[in-house]
Parts: C-alpha cells; sequence; structure tokens
C-alpha cells in the first residue's frame, strides 16, 4: 500500500512515497547514507545506484543544491520520479540504468547526457557476490577519473564487504575510509585519482565518529578469482 513517510534528517525533511515490495521500502543504510550526504556541499552532483525511493539522492539535492541523477531499473522508476515531485526538487534527475543486463547500453547514455560524476553512491544494493561485481562495473563506468563511491551495508549484508574490497582493488580503487557506525551500517568509501573535494566527517552525536577495524566476519572474496 502506497504511503508518505516523512523522514527526517537533521534540520531537513524529506518527504517519500513508499510501499511493502523491496525497491520501494526505506533500507536501514539509505537512512544513514542520506544523513551524511547532506554534508556533501563541496560535491558538485552524485549519480544514484539502485535508488529505489530515491532517498538519498533527494537529501543531497535538498540541502547542497547539487544535481542529483537517481537511477534504477527502468520499471521501478516512477516511484523515484513522484518523489523528485513531491519534494519540488529541480536539481533532481531520474533516468533508467539497469547495472546488470544494459549497464553498457544505459550507462554511457547518462554520461553523454551528463558527463561523468564526481560522486557515486548505492546504498543496501550488495546482496550476493555477483551483485558486489555488478556494482563495482558501474562504479567504474560512471564515475570520473577523481572521484569517490559510497556503498552503504546494513548488518545484513556487511559479509560483502571483503568481497567489495577484492574488486575494487582489482579495478584500481583506492579505500579512503571504512567506517562502522553505531546503528550497524557499515560505509565504504572508495576514491580514484585526487578528488577536487573534501570528504566531511561522519558525525555522530556531533563528534566525528572513529575509524572500525575491518570485519572479522568476511566472505570469501578470494572465490571470485579462483
Amino acid at each position: 500500500m502506497d504511503r508518505i513517510t516523512v523522514v527526517p534528517l537533521g534540520d531537513a525533511q524529506i518527504q517519500i512515497h513508499s510501499d511493502e515490495c523491496m525497491g520501494a521500502v526505506l533500507w536501514p543504510a539509505a537512512n544513514v547514507l542520506a544523513a551524511w550526504l547532506m554534508e556533501f556541499a563541496s560535491c558538485p552532483s552524485l549519480l544514484e545506484l539502485g535508488c529505489g525511493a530515491g532517498l538519498c539522492g533527494l537529501a543531497f539535492a535538498k540541502t547542497t543544491g547539487g544535481l542529483a541523477v537517481l537511477t534504477d531499473l527502468d520499471d521501478s522508476l516512477d516511484l523515484a520520479q513522484r518523489n523528485v515531485e513531491l519534494n519540488g526538487l529541480p536539481s533532481c534527475r531520474v533516468r533508467p540504468l539497469d547495472i546488470g543486463l544494459f549497464l553498457q547500453d544505459e550507462g554511457p547514455a547518462i554520461v553523454k547526457e551528463f558527463g561523468h560524476f564526481p560522486l557515486v553512491v548505492g546504498s543496501d544494493l550488495c546482496h550476493d557476490a555477483g551483485m558486489a561485481c555488478k556494482i563495482l562495473s558501474a562504479f567504474d563506468l560512471m564515475l570520473g577519473s577523481d572521484g569517490r563511491c559510497v556503498l552503504a551495508l546494513s548488518a545484513n549484508f556487511e559479509s560483502y564487504v571483503a568481497t567489495v574490497q577484492a574488486l575494487a582493488d582489482a579495478k584500481g580503487f583506492k579505500q579512503e575510509l571504512l567506517l562502522k557506525t553505531s546503528c550497524c551500517t557499515t560505509l565504504v568509501v572508495l576514491v580514484r585519482g585526487v578528488p577536487s573535494w573534501s570528504l566531511p566527517p561522519y558525525l555522530e552525536d556531533g563528534r566525528a565518529a572513529p575509524l572500525q577495524p575491518a570485519h572479522e566476519k568476511m566472505d570469501r572474496a578470494d572465490l571470485l578469482f579462483a
């Protein structure tokens, strides 16, 4: 059943049409990432993969005024478009991007329209090792030569961090930040080149959260390269 949820994010509020289907529900990591993206004022634009309801891109656009391109499967975009209109955010654009079957067709079309992005983000997308590979391929294609990717994973998906790290290393990314928040969401920040904008600290209770050690529970990322 469709409903409107008001999501408080610091001093801002985002209104979201959502329902109980998988792509339209607000997953935990999206709330964490959206709140952090509100601090990315020095970044001019972002691309959100698998946006679902679009919370992360909406939060970025509302607080920074930057361009946010929300992407997902073509048949899932109506929800994101309604949320853009509900919040009155002209700096948001909604485009189809299937990072599995049609990445090499739809991805270049988005790059042709907007250019490569200084920031590419996704939340709770990594539900198996194959999906991790698709996410890194999308990062590689859509990110500019000097940019960052941010992936947020809820506790249920944190075992895939090792796979993400291995795939990122194979594609020439460097890990800039690995952080586990107090609500058990893991944030992975990957960097390529030298971004022109600064990465803001992740704040909890008004203080910069400390870096966390690498996870003890890892999936067998080495099997991907056997």
